[in-house]
């Protein structure tokens, strides 16, 4: 009895807390993609790091309510460098609108591909971010 008191406690507060659910988008057209490389793709921007572009960029009123959380996105990063939004996974307690944060990857700046063998390739990066206080910190 006292173990599915605990597995229930833990299953309902999964489901009242937690968004875990990942969203996966259908617009990055790719027959294939690398999950490692010998040179894996790099943030290209000299003006502000990955960072800054996302606190500067993303306006959702909900993750200004979060106190300490995490989301997962996952970006394809082509043999030209862009970026399109393949999946979003939320790890925070607040409800987060994934468009927002698709749209966030597929307007950022060209990234410096990755490469196999000396040829670019397309790449899926698994970025992890670490929000604290409303704002994505390292």
């Amino acid at each position: 009895m006292r173990s599915l008191i605990i597995t229930l406690s833990m299953f309902f507060s999964l489901t009242i807390y937690g968004q875990n659910k990942p969203v996966n988008f259908n617009e990055c057209n790719f027959d294939g993609v690398f999950m490692q490389a010998q040179v894996e793709p790099q943030w290209n921007s000299k003006k502000m790091s990955l960072i800054e572009y996302l606190n500067k960029t993303i306006i959702d009123k909900n993750l200004e309510r979060v106190k300490n959380g995490r989301i997962i996105l996952g970006i394809i990063v082509n043999e030209q460098g862009k970026t399109c939004c393949h999946s979003f996974l939320n790890l925070t307690d607040k409800e987060l609108d994934p468009a927002i944060y698709k749209d966030a990857v597929n307007k950022m700046p060209d990234w410096t591909p990755g490469k196999q063998s000396g040829y670019a390739i397309p790449f899926c990066k698994t970025v992890l971010l670490n929000i604290r206080n409303g704002r994505f910190v390292e």
